[in-house]
């Protein structure tokens, strides 16, 4: 019978829901040990680097090499990029320049996923650096230092030297990325901890990853931010600098270029989520023949940094004043100042 059927129906979609019910949870929890276990690998990433570094130099990275005059050039995370991955982007660095110069954007605009905690979509800053939602322990990571392990008269295993933090995310070029442990992770974006965990991971000098939870003791963590050495206050001052972070992500759009030329022209694009466009970056780059590409030498340098364009920039009088104007035909630069003024009308006023 009709009533009878929809009974039926009705039972069924109820088990379905239940089932639903209780199964998504277990979905859930799967899905964040596994970005816990993501994290913590990351985690354990940057502590072989560290110990790597620290083979080879005798002491910890700086936290931040700031000139005498106050100028602020790279900071620890850069100084890794050898011991993290096999990236050419070290190679590509001119440590002469500061980290906001045009000539290291490129390779600081990337995003590092081993510096980014899995299930946090914030990877960019709104001007495109690519962010790290790791930061360093102060006493060891800070201006100009050069702390080694003999220093850590605690033991390397008592003494941390990184961590996740809850927010305000800094590019991960910038020379101040460290930050006082607190006492209490999950607390406000200016300390350590993922709230939906309850907690986070701290890197230990030793290499050694330790979970703390939310409800770990103050005098803990206080001991543990106490452990010598101890920076001054002079050494671990940062400027009172937050970045805008959100979800946005660079796109790559090659322009046309006579191969003859031994460059490849590229722009590379910074938009939101609402399509806005917020950067619009002219690169070149060596184009390698197949034969050249066996030659690890000639990748020393990377993409070199053209010109920005802004909602006022007259287009095809900035691409005349660059190599571009000679490295392509009359037709295509004009194909290329077109695409340049149709990206330019999406920029955010």
């Amino acid at each position: 019978m009709a009533w009878q059927r929809r009974i039926s129906i009705g039972l069924v979609l109820g088990l379905l829901l239940l089932a639903f019910g209780l199964i998504m949870p277990a979905v859930f929890q799967a899905r964040e040990q596994a970005r816990r276990n993501t994290a913590q690998n990351n985690l354990k990433q940057i502590g072989l680097a560290v110990l790597n570094y620290h083979d080879t130099y005798k002491c910890l990275p700086p936290g931040g090499t700031i000139r005498e005059d106050d100028a602020a050039m790279q900071g620890w995370i850069a100084m890794l990029i050898p011991f993290l991955d096999a990236s050419p982007y070290y190679s590509w660095l001119d440590f002469n320049e500061s980290w906001e110069s045009t000539a290291n954007r490129y390779v600081f605009d990337q995003r590092l996923p081993v510096l980014l905690v899995p299930g946090v979509e914030q990877h960019f800053t709104d001007s495109g650096f690519g962010l790290t939602q790791i930061m360093g322990n102060p006493n060891l990571l800070h201006r100009n230092s050069d702390v080694t392990f003999e220093e850590m008269t605690n033991g390397t295993s008592f003494t941390w030297l990184a961590g996740e933090v809850t927010g305000d995310f800094q590019p991960w070029s910038y020379p101040f990325n460290w930050r006082p442990l607190g006492t209490k992770l999950c607390q406000g974006p200016a300390g350590y901890g993922r709230p939906d965990w309850g907690g986070g991971h701290l890197l230990f000098a030793d290499g050694h990853i330790k979970f703390f939870t939310d409800a770990t003791s103050p005098k803990m963590l206080q001991r543990y931010d106490a452990a010598p050495p101890v920076a001054t206050q002079a050494e671990t001052a940062t400027p009172s600098k937050k970045f805008q972070t959100g979800d946005f992500h660079w796109e790559r759009i090659d322009l046309q270029y006579d191969p003859q030329w031994k460059y490849q022209y590229f722009v590379s694009v910074l938009s939101g989520s609402a399509k806005t466009l917020f950067k619009i970056n002219v690169y070149r780059q060596i184009l390698l023949t197949e034969e050249e590409q066996q030659h690890p030498k000639l990748y020393l340098k990377g993409p070199q940094f053209l010109l920005e364009i802004d909602s006022t920039t007259d287009i095809a009088t900035a691409l005349q004043a660059t190599t571009l104007a000679h490295a392509t035909s009359a037709e295509q630069l004009e194909a290329n100042v077109k695409t340049l003024q149709a990206l330019q009308k999406q920029l955010s006023k």
